[in-house]
């Protein structure tokens, strides 16, 4: 498998210098292979995880099995940008890798990430090489759409994910065999410079769930720091491990946040003036992925549950 050699974290300074940051809800056994899979190729490096109030046990399971973990748990879910927060805060470490609890330590050498990092001092944020469960290349850093790109995307991703404008949005053609400065990089697994996120507030708590990665790098290029894909390390993401539910309220949490994201970024009139026509837009590609999942599905309606990690589109 691509990237499936030993994870190699170059000696003691490497923890440090870095704290794991895992969140979790509900996902026990995917919490477990990730904090496995991580002592097993970095070593006990001083990794957090932060529980949005799961009624599995993986709390228990953490203090149990992984007494060197420190576990932050909310009394309820306050979504994901929330939980990131809560373990920025829960260390002081200089980097801080945010991590979905469905990911996998495989391949790479941290410590060469991390000296890179230590000699780009403009970089705010870093995503690894991140791979499917059959060694292919999860699609995980991307470009900020045009407004072209979003109705394209929007409307052919799920139809016709071939398209140009959406090969063009997800990076689907990119070799890079190196460092490469990119827009923006998935929260699944996002490796941050705390000085640099502190500067621009942190993630934005207005967004339950998706986007907030989007929005994070969005804000951190324009305090002039560069967003950077880096292949020497790499992790397996599951994708979809809870919301293979498809749940009906993740689908309106991910629109929702994507209007989030729109009005950010095209503050004041220009925003005024295309929210009539975003908001349907909005709207009918909602109702359109809905029935195509539940088509998909077999016509199996979707529990309104609220779940986390989750699949990025």
């Amino acid at each position: 498998m691509q990237g499936a050699d030993t994870v190699r974290a170059r000696g003691p300074e490497t923890g440090a210098r870095v704290a794991p940051v895992v969140i979790n809800y509900n996902t026990r056994e995917d919490l477990r292979r990730c904090l496995r899979t991580m002592e097993e190729n970095l070593g006990r490096l001083p990794a957090v995880v932060v529980d949005n109030g799961s009624t599995d046990g993986s709390q228990g399971m953490v203090r149990e099995e992984f007494p060197w973990v420190r576990l932050v748990e909310n009394p309820g879910n306050p979504g994901y940008a929330s939980a990131c927060n809560a373990g920025l805060r829960s260390t002081d470490r200089p980097y801080v890798f945010i991590l979905n609890s469905d990911v996998e330590f495989v391949g790479g050498d941290l410590g060469a990430v991390l000296e890179y990092l230590d000699g780009h001092p403009e970089v705010g944020a870093l995503g690894p090489l991140v791979l499917n469960a059959d060694g292919t290349r999860q699609m995980s850093c991307r470009r900020f759409p045009s407004m072209l790109e979003n109705v394209v995307h929007g409307f052919l991703g799920e139809v016709w994910p071939g398209n140009p404008l959406t090969r063009s949005y997800q990076m689907k053609d990119l070799e890079a065999s190196g460092p490469r400065e990119v827009d923006w990089v998935s929260g699944a697994a996002m490796l941050l410079r705390r000085e640099a996120v502190e500067r621009v507030g942190g993630f934005d708590e207005a967004y339950f769930m998706y986007v907030e990665d989007v929005d994070l790098c969005w804000r951190l290029r324009a305090a002039g720091y560069a967003v950077v894909y880096h292949p020497g390390f790499s992790v397996i993401h599951h994708i979809g491990r809870t919301s293979s539910q498809q749940s009906t309220r993740m689908l309106y949490e991910h629109h929702r946040s994507m209007y989030i994201f729109f009005r950010r970024r095209y503050a004041g009139w220009r925003g005024a003036l295309l929210t009539p026509v975003v908001l349907p837009g909005l709207a009918a590609r909602f109702l359109l992925t809905w029935g195509l999942r539940k088509a998909r599905s077999g016509g199996r309606g979707a529990q309104w549950t609220v779940i986390s990690p989750r699949r990025r589109s």
